[in-house]
């Protein structure tokens, strides 16, 4: 007679299975759900960055007006030079130069982290779809014995 190992396998319990199996797609779905949150913070932070740049650039050009137009009434009744005002003007078309370079940026972030959050949609969605299969074929299999 052969000895008996002392190592037996032993299947484990198809409820130990089945719970075991749950408890992983929960966590998964649980993971790519919170990484959607993030992601859809990250878009909303950056369109405030933006509002936020905007909101100082749009400042920043109301300032040079206002000393555009005071140097304007110099100019017209001090009989001073008209040309004076040109690092002005340089300096608010290079604000508007900003403003769009901005919005650029803007949308290339969030093009970028969209792409990201699409990747992770998927994912999420796809542990979703698992989860309902296994679940029905635990149902299935069940009937079935």
């Amino acid at each position: 007679m052969e000895a008996e190992s002392d190592y037996s396998f032993t299947p484990p319990e198809p409820e130990a299975e089945d719970s075991f199996l749950e408890a992983l797609l929960h966590s998964k779905s649980k993971i790519l759900s919170t990484k959607l949150e993030v992601l859809a913070g990250e878009i909303l932070w950056r369109f405030q960055i933006r509002e936020q740049n905007r909101i100082r650039l749009d400042e920043e050009q109301s300032s040079l007006q206002n000393m555009l137009l005071t140097l304007d009434r110099a100019c017209n009744y001090l009989s001073r030079q008209h040309r004076e005002k040109a690092p002005l003007y340089n300096a608010f078309f290079n604000i508007e130069q900003q403003k769009r370079q901005e919005q650029t940026e803007c949308w290339r972030d969030v093009a970028m982290v969209m792409r990201d959050f699409l990747e992770v949609w998927d994912a999420h969605e796809q542990t979703k779809s698992r989860a309902i299969f296994l679940e029905n074929v635990g149902r299935s299999i069940e009937g079935n014995l």
